[in-house]
């Protein structure tokens, strides 16, 4: 008797698997029919028609590489030459983030003798350095001199 009932489960078993198998196969057959049926809708619409953007040749070219234009509207264009080809902007849409503020206008400048002390704020805190004077660079050396400009009657911090 027990080997029967072992037989039944093992029959059991494979007409399970085979069920599943079946399954499977039913719903692959159905997703290639019904794909190789359907018709592709990118393929129905047009290709829209790209227009290329080429530098006016009365652009004026400025010193930062780019052109500006004015058109027969009265208005005013930036172009600019990317890596991907010609950009243009309207004049109004300058990003003035991008262009870089004075670096020396937020930092705190503290003398001390034969060194230079340098504060600025920044994100993250206090950044702070310090330099001799005869290391300093051109850039630290107007902000020297600024600090000085602004303040000639106080004392030097220690």
């Amino acid at each position: 008797m027990r080997i029967e009932t072992d037989r039944s489960l093992a029959v059991a078993a494979r007409y399970r698997f085979l069920s599943h198998v079946l399954v499977i196969v039913t719903v692959l057959c159905r997703t290639v029919l019904f794909a190789a049926d359907g018709t592709d809708k990118k393929a129905d619409k047009p290709a829209t028609k790209r227009t290329v953007v080429t530098i006016p040749k009365d652009a004026v070219k400025n010193p930062n590489g780019t052109y500006s234009y004015t058109d027969k509207d009265g208005r005013k264009w930036t172009y600019t030459n990317s890596p991907f080809g010609v950009m243009k902007t309207s004049s109004g849409d300058t990003d003035s983030h991008l262009v870089p503020a004075d670096s020396g206008a937020a930092v705190k400048v503290i003398d001390k003798g034969d060194t230079v002390r340098f504060e600025r704020p920044s994100p993250f805190g206090t950044m702070s350095w310090e330099k001799k004077k005869s290391d300093l660079t051109e850039e630290e050396r107007k902000m020297v001199d600024a600090q000085k400009k602004a303040a000639p009657d106080k004392p030097d911090e220690k």
